[in-house]
């Protein structure tokens, strides 16, 4: 009888409401264009780190070739933005730096408060996108306006 009661009110307890995350106004899916189609997806992990995950899509037009790629990672943001850093696979140090081989792919991002997010790609990041399109250009919260 006693385990029975117990297990009844474990389950009662465990049906009770859950409470609410604490609502983060960075983190969500961004969208929009720069060089090509841009989304970046923010998802809140602790105090001001985020993972980030952007994506560019330029699509093929008049027999002339598309481009599309994508980078993730982690970033420290604050309600101003911040600055995505990327070490490159096959950076090679003993080589000159060109627009293939640098260190680190740098993306700059800023919030306007109004919902939007600005990348700034800064350089580096060519491995990761190809030549016709990039990581540049402004995006809108997908809940912005709500």
């Amino acid at each position: 009888m006693l385990r029975t009661a117990l297990l009844a009110a474990a389950l009662v307890l465990a049906a009770g409401p859950v409470l609410a995350q604490d609502f983060n106004p960075l983190e969500g899916l961004y969208e929009g264009e720069g060089e090509g189609q841009l989304s970046a997806d923010l998802t809140h992990i602790e105090a001001d780190r985020y993972a980030i995950s952007i994506t560019t899509l330029a699509p093929m037009q008049n027999d002339l070739p598309g481009c599309g790629g994508g980078i993730a990672g982690e970033v420290l943001l604050s309600e101003a933005g911040g600055n995505f850093f990327v070490e490159n696979e096959d950076y090679d140090g003993k080589a000159d730096n060109s627009p293939m081989n640098q260190r680190y792919c740098e993306i700059g991002l800023s919030f306007d408060g109004n919902g939007n997010l600005e990348l700034e790609e800064r350089n580096g990041c060519l491995y990761y996108h190809g030549a016709a399109c990039g990581f540049s250009g402004t995006l809108t919260h997908e809940a912005a306006g709500i």
